[in-house]
């Protein structure tokens, strides 16, 4: 499976390199993982509200009390359990100054996040095949104004970003009812449902059916309010055997094949990750093609603006210096000098106008890139059997787009050439099925099942 991994990320590495970089850099782009991360070995995110079991869990797929655990909130750190010949804890800025580490770019989130970080290498068997990450439980707040002193979401949405599993926990005491629980799933986590998993822990607290039924249709109701689709993704129902803790009510067999079921997800992450990592350079492609189509029509509308007003003003300009020759022809020198005053005027207004309205013109085509969108994408939007996918990618690309627009200004942006199209077309509809067919035919030779549930984004919508 190693090389198998190694195959497909110097793949998808090539692909980054020879099509998709000069884009991004060319358009400002949003930056894809590195070549370290993408290299780097399987990841399992793992986040909850706290006394959800996160920890606890922890301990059991490692057979061994690696992280505290209580009742009240005990670990206010992500902390990566990486595999190590001997025990090893190593801080944050330990961490993401090591060049052979893929979280450098962690430092983003300042000092007040590298002290809630942390690595621990342990000489585990799973952690060879796996790297772990737990994170702080999430909580309300008693002062809805307080805050972590970093970005707590988009901490979560980077290592969920380069996560293949991402396991969500909730408990019968906080059924999906944080505020922090709903924003990461609403925000962090947004985009990520073919590998996030939602765990419904500690079903041997239940004292009753009835109980049990509450508490799992309060989950799926706040699901159904976060989570905007017909269907919410399958939730596994399970607990974790704690030594000395009450004899269950509840018939425990059906939730103990559930955690077993999650742990074997678990140790699935490297293909997981394989195809993972195809499903990403997919969606980067499709989210940089977007960008920069819409990008190029904005400046394309742009010039167009400023073309009208440059005809016109040339207009004006050539009938001052007509009349003015004409005056001249006449001998009217009264006429010539009136003329002539009106072409420079007509000159200079025209080109300060024309700044003017350039500006304003700017920030009207900025404020309305939903109807570049609908203009580039008329006929796709009519044709396509789900066209909602098309307006879901366009909703998770906007946000950049207009920050980028904002910050660099239209003038300073490029047009997209159609060779940089064609190239980018040529990704989603020819190199990116060509290395998931590799991969699955590799995988069938092995016995292994081809995940199924990682997003083929791939298409050839323009």
């Amino acid at each position: 499976m190693k090389d198998l991994l190694d195959e497909i990320s110097q793949s998808v590495t090539r692909l980054y390199h020879a099509a998709l970089d000069p884009v991004e850099r060319k358009f400002a782009f949003e930056q894809r993982p590195s070549d370290g991360e993408i290299a780097g070995g399987p990841l399992v995110l793992i986040v909850g509200n706290h006394s959800s079991g996160k920890s606890t869990f922890l301990n059991h797929i490692l057979g061994e009390a690696i992280q505290r655990t209580g009742m009240a909130p005990t670990d206010d750190s992500f902390t990566i359990l990486r595999h190590g010949e001997k025990r090893e804890d190593r801080d944050g800025n330990a961490i993401v100054t090591n060049p052979e580490l893929p979280f450098s770019s962690l430092k983003q989130f300042g000092q007040d996040f590298l002290s809630h970080f942390r690595m621990r290498l342990l000489p585990m068997p799973i952690l060879k095949d796996v790297t772990l990450v737990d994170t702080p439980g999430m909580i309300d707040a008693a002062d809805p104004n307080a805050g972590r002193g970093y970005d707590f979401e988009a901490a979560v949405r980077w290592f969920a970003n380069r996560a293949d599993v991402v396991l969500i926990f909730f408990d019968p005491d906080r059924p999906g009812t944080t505020a922090e629980s709903l924003t990461v799933l609403t925000r962090s986590l947004k985009g990520m449902d073919h590998k996030v998993m939602v765990v419904m822990n500690k079903m041997d607290q239940f004292r009753s059916m009835r109980d049990f039924a509450r508490c799992y249709g309060t989950l799926c109701w706040n699901l159904g309010k976060v989570i905007r689709k017909k269907d919410i993704p399958q939730i596994y129902t399970t607990y974790v055997p704690v030594e000395g803790a009450a004899e269950a009510v509840l018939p425990l067999d059906d939730f103990s094949v559930a955690r077993e079921e999650l742990i074997d997800q678990i140790r699935r992450a490297p293909i997981r990750r394989v195809d993972n990592m195809i499903t990403h350079a997919a969606r980067h492609c499709e989210h940089l093609r977007m960008h920069a189509r819409v990008v190029d029509g904005a400046v394309a509308r742009l010039k167009r603006g400023r073309k009208r007003w440059t005809a016109v003003s040339a207009l004006l300009v050539i009938a001052a210096a007509g009349s003015a020759y004409y005056f001249f022809q006449a001998e009217n020198w009264m006429g010539v000098a009136i003329s002539t005053v009106a072409a420079i005027a007509v000159a200079v207004g025209g080109y300060f106008g024309a700044r003017e309205m350039g500006k304003r013109n700017e920030r009207k085509i900025i404020n309305n890139l939903d109807d570049i969108f609908e203009e580039l994408y008329r006929r796709e939007l009519v044709v396509e059997n789900r066209p909602e996918d098309l307006l879901r990618l366009w909703d998770e690309v906007k946000a950049v787009t207009v920050r980028t627009l904002q910050h660099l200004g239209l003038k300073a942006m490029p047009r997209m050439k159609n060779r940089e199209l064609k190239r980018l077309n040529n990704v989603l509809q020819k190199d990116i099925p060509e290395i998931r067919s590799r991969l699955h035919r590799v995988l069938e030779t092995q016995g292994e099942a081809p995940f199924k549930a990682g997003a083929d984004v791939s298409s050839g919508r323009g």
